[in-house]
């Protein structure tokens, strides 16, 4: 089973989604099992100046609005830039409703190519 949520930053046609550059609500919905229920996610983001980008990059986004019963599941976060390309991608375990997630060292966003992001929750069937 798996969950995913898609937010559009920057992205007037987002509608409900109401975004902007460095922060945005994200929905989540389960099909079929809603163990892990159905919450708004808002996700926002560490920037700090970057000496290798010589600017600004994202160092770390920031989950919160996580529904309690996602505690265990697998989280994949994925920074998106122009056109949808994956400009870093983040893994780790549900363990708050509210989570930082920093962007490895070696792949470093900047910020004015953060996009778009994706959250997919995910776990074993029968776990």
């Amino acid at each position: 089973m798996a969950l995913l949520a898609l937010a559009l930053l920057g992205v007037r046609a987002a509608g409900a989604f109401g975004t902007d550059a460095f922060g945005s609500t994200v929905l989540v919905g389960a099909t079929g099992n809603d163990d892990c229920g159905r919450s708004t996610i808002a996700v926002d983001y560490d920037v700090d100046f970057d000496l290798d980008l010589q600017g600004y990059g994202v160092s770390a986004a920031r989950l919160s609005g996580l529904d309690e019963r996602c505690q265990g599941y697998d989280l994949v976060v994925t920074l998106n830039g122009p056109g949808g390309v994956p400009l870093a991608e983040m893994s780790g375990q549900v363990d708050a409703t509210r989570m930082r997630v920093a962007v490895p060292v070696e792949t470093p966003v900047p910020a004015e190519q953060l996009t778009g992001v994706s959250v997919v929750l995910s776990r074993e069937v029968g776990a």
